[in-house]
């Protein structure tokens, strides 16, 4: 074989698919493809179908269509002799970096448009550093680089619509900053945090007192629902009163911060909620009777029950079925009450805490209690209760409540010698 037709050979098998297209009329034939292709009535309609466009890397996928568009592809050639693009598709069955060239001839012109399409694997080199960058740009809404001084911005990137001038132009930042606070696109509950950290004078002197970057998470309208976003911004290394340059990130963190809340409320469903029951625990009772305690107005009435026979269940039954009976009656308590309102505090030592009732309504409620736990079947609850308007010490009033419970349950002993006192 001689030299030349030994490179030409090395340099085909180099390629995944070659085709030779009029780019004018759209006719085209495929000289090399590893599969078989769908046939289409023109290279753009092929470019198009959905069996093409399923092959492309999905954050790729607007790069691509907008690099394949016929208008911009025919402006595109007939302006430079080579049209590069690299992107993600599946190759083999996985996704990999391809490079698709559109090549020019030399004989190239109006009345013969042709040109040659190919296809390869990319440089892993390439490949690496477009993977950084191509995924850590797709996250971004906008990257802006801006001039505090003189209030101009230079758009590095934005997502389409989000911004009403042509990239890479300037306008004042402030103005900007201004319309999207006077939108509707900020959610009401954030807009005056984000106003008010927004304001270039606020950011100036942010980073002046050398207090590192600014950020901001809000909720922002994206396709007609609001999303967390993070708007970051990073003053320059050298950020001084004559050199106030600094980069703004405006990025969507809805499904990170979702999966944070998540693992949160986990956590704190593990710190104030009883295993067993459901209802709060003792750490979230200590926690509300601090809160209730600083309160200097209003009113509190607190409901202290105490299972009867629970020692008695355990000791000739078992624990399983102890269990059982204090989890019915945790569910007599949730229907009674908000869960919110009611608290396991002990083995069989229930509180339920009422707030901003007048003393009427909450005797009322505590005798409606009182009257269908007494109605319960298989289950025997010791009440007693205490109103107090606030400030008040709020131990004092669970004290009080405890007693008259305790008053209670001597009533029931006596009249049940039988059960075992725990």
């Amino acid at each position: 074989m001689e030299d030349k037709e030994f490179a030409l050979e090395t340099i085909w098998n180099d390629f995944i698919s070659v085709a030779k297209i009029n780019i004018v009329s759209g006719t085209y034939t495929f000289l090399k493809t590893p599969d078989k292709v769908q046939e289409c009535t023109d290279i753009f309609s092929f470019f198009e179908s959905s069996a093409n466009i399923s092959l492309v890397y999905a954050n790729d996928l607007n790069e691509y269509k907008n690099f394949i568009a016929r208008k911009n592809l025919i402006a595109n050639i007939f302006e430079s002799a080579k049209n590069t693009l690299t992107y993600r598709c599946i190759v083999d069955g996985q996704y990999h970096w391809v490079t698709e060239e559109f090549i020019r001839p030399k004989d190239f012109s109006l009345q013969n448009p042709v040109v040659v399409l190919t296809k390869k694997l990319a440089d892993e080199k390439i490949c690496n550093e477009n993977t950084a960058v191509r995924e850590l740009n797709f996250d971004f809404h906008k990257i802006l680089q801006v001039d505090l001084f003189f209030d101009s911005y230079t758009i590095i990137k934005a997502r389409d619509g989000e911004v009403p001038v042509s990239e890479g132009s300037k306008k004042f930042l402030s103005q900007w900053l201004m319309e999207t606070r006077d939108s509707e696109i900020i959610h009401p509950d954030d807009s005056d945090v984000f106003k008010r950290m927004t304001e270039i004078d606020y950011m100036r002197r942010f980073f002046l007192e050398k207090r590192g970057n600014l950020r901001i998470r809000y909720r922002r309208k994206s396709n007609g629902e609001f999303r967390w976003v993070v708007f970051e911004a990073v003053p320059s290394p050298d950020f001084t009163l004559q050199n106030q340059n600094i980069m703004i990130y405006v990025r969507d963190i809805e499904d990170e911060y979702a999966e944070q809340m998540k693992k949160q409320k986990s956590l704190e469903k593990i710190s104030f909620e009883d295993s067993l029951t459901g209802l709060q625990n003792r750490t979230a009772y200590n926690q509300a009777v601090a809160s209730i305690s600083k309160r200097t107005s209003g009113s509190c009435g607190v409901i202290f029950s105490d299972l009867n026979g629970l020692k008695y269940m355990n000791d000739n039954f078992g624990h399983a079925a102890g269990d059982k009976y204090l989890k019915s009656f945790a569910e007599f308590l949730r229907k009674s009450f908000r869960t919110n309102s009611c608290y396991r505090i002990g083995g069989d030592e229930f509180i339920t805490i009422i707030q901003d009732s007048t003393e009427e309504e909450f005797n009322a409620r505590t005798t409606s209690f009182i009257s269908c736990a007494e109605a319960l079947k298989d289950t025997s609850v010791s009440v007693g209760s205490a109103f107090c308007l606030l400030p008040h010490e709020l131990e004092d009033l669970v004290e009080k409540a405890e007693q008259a419970m305790y008053a209670a349950k001597a009533k029931y002993h006596e009249d049940h010698p039988e059960v075992v006192r725990k």
